[in-house]
């Protein structure tokens, strides 16, 4: 896996050549899952040899870790982006939207997120990566309940935010199972109606 202290010492080529590998995997296992996925699809995919990508990952474990790593960064980037408002509702409301960003729930990031969460082989990967990412996020919507509950009133922020949270969830499993799923703007929509639902005194805002 690449860790902040070493890109400095990977080239623009190769840090160019990482990244096509990457959005390669996002490929394979969007068509063959997680257990479907090996050097010889995602090398193919690449156009790269099976070779570069050992020289890059060495092994499966290590291209689906840095994978999983850079898919959370993408991820926190986006809703950290969302949280930098001094009004609490803002940041709620910018967390849900950016958990429908095309570049965090399209269909084959979607397919990713729901492979690392479903297959058993790699859940204590992806456990072991992404307790402390999770947690954070989880910080940043409860502490901007807890205050605009403090400030305005409303339900209890933890049932709040576990409300919100696990609707979205909801929301992602319709947007990547169902035969016919529902679009990004319908989830959006439907995410935001249900906040209305949640906090009612604040509708005219959502």
């Amino acid at each position: 896996m690449t860790h902040p202290a070493d890109v400095q010492k990977i080239s623009p080529t190769s840090l160019r050549t990482q990244a096509r590998m990457i959005e390669a995997v996002v490929e394979v296992v969007a068509q063959h899952g997680i257990s479907g996925t090996t050097f010889a699809n995602v090398s193919a995919t690449a156009g790269v040899s099976q070779g570069a990508l050992v020289f890059h990952f060495k092994t499966k474990e290590g291209l689906l870790t840095e994978t999983l790593t850079r898919l959370l960064q993408e991820y926190e980037q986006a809703w950290r982006a969302a949280f930098s408002s001094p009004d609490p509702l803002d940041r709620i409301l910018g967390l849900i939207r950016a958990d429908f960003k095309p570049s965090i729930c399209g269909r084959k990031k979607l397919a990713l997120w729901f492979s690392f969460w479903g297959e058993a082989g790699v859940q204590l990967l992806y456990n072991k990566i992404c307790v402390a990412a999770e947690d954070a996020r989880h910080q940043a919507m409860l502490s901007s309940c807890r205050e605009l509950v403090e400030t305005t009133g409303g339900p209890d922020p933890e049932l709040l935010t576990n409300s919100i949270d696990a609707f979205t969830d909801g929301l992602w499993l319709q947007m990547h199972i169902q035969s016919q799923p529902i679009t990004r703007t319908e989830a959006l929509e439907s995410a935001l109606a249900h906040l209305r639902l949640l906090l009612p005194h604040h509708a005219g805002r959502i």
